[in-house]
């Protein structure tokens, strides 16, 4: 078996199926990967009790043969959705003690489908940033710094930038996230992930911390778009709760991913390329260019 922390959550979902490893066993993996890497303060709050708790249950239901869509799937939550019972700030001191007595409808339906919360992602401040660098609990560091060598600190973008450095970092299999902006997409480019802003109102606003309630949507934040596929399947779908969710059918994601995008013609705007550009990127720009 491949190290736990290095396996996508499909390859997760295939060895808790083939029953080569536990829910638990892997909860506790990504628990102490947190604890050693706390110095990227991908978390401002982690819930290792509720965390190994949440385990056994799926253990349970998994020897029982009842095992829900992501039992045994640990998961950050970015700290802007509400978790009954678990503080939930925003990345601001004005919430620093806020702990809801509800839950958003986006974490309660990945909890109903099996979902282990291992905390609560860092982010900018009432997501109001693009480099996580304005969260009252601390800056959070891009995983590449070390990964790359880099002498500087780099930061994963914003305003999920907690949430994408933890899926990058290796700790999480994979997080939600928001967008308004690019708050999901941005980061996920940042620290080298995928990321997604689905439609608006396919995903419930209701439980959210609001930046601009006309154009937040929740999303996921992965490692591979199998996983992205996966993830949305429980976090989309109507919700009465939120006036703006869309009473659309939520189809299995997954099946829509069977294309060839070899020869796939990509416009890009000029003005997407910038003066001062490094030249490895610059490298790499010319590399994409459609031959």
């Amino acid at each position: 078996m491949s190290n736990i922390l290095e396996l996508n959550l499909a390859d997760l979902q295939k060895a808790i199926r083939d029953k080569n490893l536990s829910a638990k066993e892997i909860t506790e993996a990504y628990l102490q990967a947190i604890e050693q890497n706390s110095q990227s303060n991908c978390f401002i709050s982690i819930t290792e009790e509720k965390a190994i708790q949440m385990a056994e249950e799926s253990d349970k239901r998994i020897e029982r043969g009842e095992a829900l869509a992501l039992d045994g799937i640990p998961i950050g939550v970015k700290d802007l959705f509400c978790t009954s019972g678990v503080r939930t700030t925003a990345g601001s001191n004005m919430l620093s003690n806020f702990v809801p007595q509800y839950e958003s409808t986006v974490t309660e339906q990945l909890w109903r489908d099996g979902a282990i919360m291992l905390g609560k992602c860092n982010m900018d401040e009432f997501a109001m940033g693009s480099a996580n660098t304005t969260s009252y609990f601390g800056s959070v560091e891009n995983p590449w710094t070390t990964r790359a060598k880099f002498e500087k600190k780099l930061v994963p973008g914003g305003s999920s930038g907690g949430s994408a450095a933890a899926v990058s970092g290796g700790l999480a299999v994979a997080a939600t996230g928001s967008d308004t902006g690019g708050s999901i997409r941005q980061p996920a480019s940042f620290c080298g992930i995928v990321g997604m802003k689905p439609t608006y109102g396919r995903c419930s606003r209701w439980g959210m911390v609001a930046f601009a309630s006309s154009l937040d949507q929740a999303g996921p934040l992965t490692r591979t778009v199998q996983d992205a596929a996966i993830l949305l399947k429980s976090m989309a779908g109507y919700d009465p709760k939120d006036s703006t969710s869309a009473n659309v059918s939520v189809p299995n994601f997954e099946l829509a991913l069977n294309g060839d995008i070899r020869g796939l013609r990509v416009g890009v705007p000029r003005e997407y390329k910038r003066e001062g550009t490094p030249p490895e990127i610059e490298n790499l720009w010319q590399r994409g260019r459609y031959p």
